[in-house]
């Protein structure tokens, strides 16, 4: 009996423990969302687009020389690693086919408020003039607010621009196949893909980085969307959902947000190629399997760099 009521005792705290954890991750997600309001007896979110001043803009002009890609890069303000590296390698400015092809990095203000970061960030920018910030705190819950910031900039300075690519600083990315999986893909207007997921389920586990709640997402399973990792998109679709944005109900996961956005305004996604080319879980590397990629995750930057230059000194070797 005694065995028995410690059991019926431990249950009882281990349930309160995780309806109290439960709640704190409700609250904590409350808390660093800024742009939730309560309606009715639960949460109903919606994107409030951010329309302060950008703090830090990219030195392009779109209009005397429109690129034919543009590559948004979410970052934070302690992977300047990451972005060195990147910038010596697969985002740094080149012409493709006679087409442009650009690369810019995404961020908001210091979620630690120390204006030391500002001013670290600020000093890289003038060296380098690849930055687009605005001011809302950088926590991972706010990645979708990141995102439609690099629409809003797509929309208001390049709308000149073809296509633009979101992706994320530990992947590996092949501008050399991607422009030319495009030109022969020839669709410029309503087109979205990536790595297609068309059959994905909230995860209402607390415990996942991935949770989400019923009172940010209702439904049982998710809208057809692409992988966060990287996906590529008509401009024409940057400034159709950058239009929608504020009546479509937010939720953290930037890439399903695109998805909702995408099921309001009826565009389907689309494969890039018949062969897959987008890799979110990683691919390990070889010349052959790198050169007909479009992206590959978990990717770190002395990889990216080795990778390009194992790539750059064997462009005469057959595959």
């Amino acid at each position: 009996m005694r065995t028995r009521r410690k059991v019926t005792f431990a249950t009882a705290l281990i349930t309160t423990w995780l309806v109290f954890f439960g709640i704190f991750i409700e609250v904590q997600y409350l808390n660093y969302c800024t742009i939730c309001y309560q309606q009715d007896s639960f949460y109903t979110v919606s994107l409030e687009r951010n329309d302060a001043s950008f703090i830090l803009l990219p030195k392009i002009n779109c209009k005397e020389n429109p690129p034919f890609l543009v590559v948004l890069i979410t970052t934070t303000h302690g992977l300047k690693e990451a972005r060195m590296a990147i910038r010596q390698t697969w985002g740094k400015a080149r012409t493709i086919n006679d087409k442009n092809v650009v690369a810019f990095f995404l961020l908001g203000t210091s979620a630690s408020g120390d204006q030391n970061d500002q001013a670290t960030l600020v000093e890289e920018h003038n060296t380098y003039h690849d930055i687009i910030q605005r001011d809302f705190t950088d926590v991972y819950y706010n990645l979708t607010l990141k995102t439609i910031m690099g629409l809003d900039w797509l929309h208001h300075f390049c709308p000149q621009a073809t296509f633009a690519m979101k992706t994320d600083t530990d992947m590996y990315i092949n501008p050399f196949n991607l422009v030319y999986l495009l030109l022969i893909k020839n669709i410029t207007v309503n087109f979205f893909t990536g790595f297609l997921k068309p059959n994905e389920f909230p995860i209402r586990n607390w415990f996942s980085k991935w949770y989400v709640s019923r009172n940010e997402y209702p439904h049982e399973k998710y809208p057809p969307f692409c992988s966060g990792t990287g996906y590529v998109f008509s401009v024409d679709v940057a400034q159709k959902i950058q239009a929608i944005s504020t009546s479509v109900p937010f939720i953290k996961l930037e890439d399903v947000y695109m998805g909702l956005c995408l099921e309001r305004l009826n565009i389907p996604l689309q494969e890039l190629h018949e062969r897959q080319t987008f890799f979110p879980e990683g691919l390990s590397f070889s010349v052959c399997a790198y050169r007909g990629i479009v992206a590959s995750h978990q990717v770190q930057p002395r990889d990216i760099l080795l990778y390009w230059q194992a790539l750059e000194r064997s462009e005469t070797q057959k595959c």
